[in-house]
This record gives structure tokens, C-alpha cells and sequence, in this order.
């Protein structure tokens, strides 16, 4: 299967999918909040239905995050223990990386290192 790409728009949130057999990776930009949470919510679930043995969430491009989005890292984390635990997020945003660390999520979620 050759690889394919697409990009979906949640409002303030674009998310760039790069799919291919063994791998998804999404990217996301802009802000994730409660507006575009269940935009990313929906696209994550899609990934971890897929038959993909790995799976990226690529934050670095989220310029601002709220309790909504966050949120729904949480449920991707737990949703992904379920299966195969093949979720990685990358969460190299400033903003991310902020609310993470005030919140002490981070024990909970597969960060990138």
C-alpha cells in the first residue's frame, strides 16, 4: 500500500494524516481546545481502529491546548493500553509541554522522549 496523506480542518485545529501500512502519523497545528477536541478525538480513533502497528501524535505545531484537549490525550493514551499500547505522542509545544507538566499527566501518557 503506498502511503497516503490528508488534512482535516476542526475549526482552530488542522490535523495532517500521513498513513501507510504499518504507520499513521498525525499532525496537528493550531489550537486544540474544546471546539476542536472532538475533531482530534474523532481522528485518533480512526488511527487506533486502523491496522497500524504504530501511531504518532504529533503536537509540536499546537499553539495553544485547554483541559478539552488534553482530555482527549488521555483517552488516546487509555484507548491505546487497550490494544497494542502503540501510541507515541510527541509533545514539543511550549504550550503543551506547560499544561502537562502542571497538571503531572504526563506519568499517564506514551510521550516521545
Amino acid at each position: 500500500m503506498a502511503s497516503s496523506i490528508s488534512v482535516r480542518k476542526h475549526g482552530p485545529l488542522t490535523i495532517r494524516i500521513e498513513q501507510d501500512r504499518n504507520s499513521i502519523v498525525l499532525r496537528a497545528s493550531g489550537e486544540l481546545d474544546i471546539a476542536s477536541a472532538p475533531g482530534l478525538e474523532y481522528s485518533v480513533l480512526h488511527a487506533l481502529e486502523s491496522g497500524a502497528s504504530s501511531i504518532v501524535l504529533d503536537l509540536t505545531a499546537v499553539s495553544f491546548i485547554d483541559p478539552a484537549g488534553l482530555r482527549v490525550l488521555l483517552w488516546a493514551a487509555g484507548r491505546s493500553r487497550g490494544g497494542a499500547d502503540r501510541l507515541r505522542i510527541d509533545c514539543g509545544s511550549p504550550a503543551v509541554r506547560q499544561l502537562i507538566d502542571l497538571t503531572g499527566s504526563g506519568r499517564d501518557l506514551p510521550l516521545s522522549a
